[in-house]
């Protein structure tokens, strides 16, 4: 028979245990606020183990021009998070017998260059060589107008391969596009559909669909991304959300996210460590050398971050409607902590903005590399940087010659001559972009 314990020690033993939950929260909340009093976090955080919710709290604004407050409930932009989503039909269609991750892209686009040679499995894994429509000059202009799966599938199709199928690999939001059009073709339902029918409802995710800017989504969030100002940040700019079909399309909830873990830990659909490869995911390690899957996802107004780990029943989700890359970093934070590491805080970065002394020396256009540019535009005296296909978002000034970029979270430094001018643009303090031009790009 099992010993009987004092009422007072189950007192004393109840009472602890309230409050190891509180401050284990308060590690998490730490960390997060840590982030946000550097204004780089507005969103959602839930993290649980073992089917038990450890933390769970939003910050900020869902509309900041209507003063209404995240919450729980709050609907964000997952961007590329749709990809493991996609990425999960195209598995269930192999279970069915409907396809083979072999099949050539030929099977499905009759007529497409090199078709025979792309798989589905490559366009799974980035291995394709489709170009990416970010990459493309004509997706300035497209960004705005309605594009469909086979309106993008017929303009990226006179485009050259950007490496031989399998030779290398380059992120491909194209190549997902193209997966959502094979599971329209083969399950003769809308990708749209197919989602809700066979992978939302059956999980319950009541609060995940397709962001559409036509429709009233009762509880989605603005979107904003960093800018000059007080609060420093703006409205994202207007752009059409078609052509993210199977890419970056969905839109969903924290608690949403946290039954897509739950389906995909239990195997509901299918089993992810019988998979070739965890398909739409990236497997991570920690400093620790625990292996984790991961996806992350950034479109202008939102972010994303999603990590699990499948042997310790551990999950991490972030969602914001901040377009600032700090998300990635404070998931690995969190991520420490609920692994029992200690985490130093960001640190904090000077709120009031100096003015940045002979401020059109920076202008120009920098070569990341053959085809890949990032211009530099100064407008009284600030600066900003635009990448391919993104927007101009400013540079924080930090130092001589020295920037942040927060919405990918990384330090700029710019490089002079002998003379005195400006040669180079170090990304992150040490990759090498030349100046090819003094005046930015429109």
């Amino acid at each position: 028979m099992a010993r009987a314990i004092p009422l007072t020690r189950f007192f004393l033993l109840l009472f602890l245990g309230r409050l190891a939950f509180p401050q284990s929260a308060a590690r998490f909340d730490d960390c997060v606020q840590a982030y946000v009093r550097n204004g780089d976090f507005s969103g959602s955080v839930l993290i649980a183990q073992k089917n038990r919710v450890l933390f769970h709290r939003s910050y900020g604004m869902a509309s900041y021009e209507l003063s209404v407050p995240n919450s729980e409930k709050t609907k964000f932009h997952i961007a590329s998070l749709s990809k493991t989503f996609t990425a999960a039909a195209i598995v269930m269609l192999e279970g069915q017998g409907k396809l083979k991750y072999s099949d050539p892209l030929s099977r499905y686009i009759p007529g497409y260059l090199n078709g025979e040679q792309i798989t589905l499995e490559q366009l799974l894994t980035h291995r394709s060589g489709i170009p990416d429509y970010y990459s493309l000059p004509e997706y300035a202009a497209k960004k705005f107008q309605p594009v469909s799966l086979p309106e993008l599938i017929a303009w990226v199709k006179t485009k050259p391969l950007d490496f031989i199928p399998g030779t290398d690999t380059r992120y491909s939001n194209t190549g997902y596009a193209f997966l959502a059009y094979v599971i329209e073709q083969l399950s003769g339902k809308s990708y749209e559909r197919f989602l809700r029918e066979e992978i939302l409802a059956p999980t319950g995710m009541h609060d995940t669909g397709t962001a559409r800017d036509d429709l009233l989504i009762p509880g989605r969030a603005d979107g904003y991304q960093p800018w000059t100002g007080t609060p420093p940040l703006r409205k994202a700019p207007f752009y059409d959300k078609t052509i993210l079909t199977g890419a970056g399309s969905l839109y969903s909830t924290t608690n949403d996210l946290y039954a897509w873990y739950r389906a995909l830990r239990s195997g509901r659909f299918f089993e992810l460590g019988k998979l070739p490869y965890p398909y739409g995911w990236e497997v991570r390690e920690t400093e620790g050398k625990k292996k984790y899957l991961e996806k992350d996802g950034r479109i202008p107004g939102f972010v994303s971050n999603f990590s699990m780990f499948l042997d310790e029943d551990l999950v991490v989700i972030l969602l914001g409607n901040l377009e600032d890359a700090a998300v990635n970093s404070m998931a690995k934070d969190l991520v420490a902590i609920a692994l029992g590491a200690s985490v130093p805080s960001p640190p904090m970065r000077p709120q009031a903005r100096a003015p940045v002394p002979q401020v059109q020396d920076y202008a120009g256009v920098y070569e990341v590399a053959p085809g890949f540019l990032l211009d530099v535009r100064d407008s009284a005296s600030n600066l900003y940087l635009r990448g391919t296909g993104g927007d101009y978002l400013p540079l924080e000034h930090i130092g001589k010659d020295a920037f942040f970029y927060r919405q990918l979270y990384v330090k700029v430094n710019f490089k002079r001559d002998k003379a005195g001018n400006i040669e180079a643009l170090l990304w992150n303090g040490d990759y090498r972009c030349k100046k090819i031009s003094a005046q930015a790009r429109p």
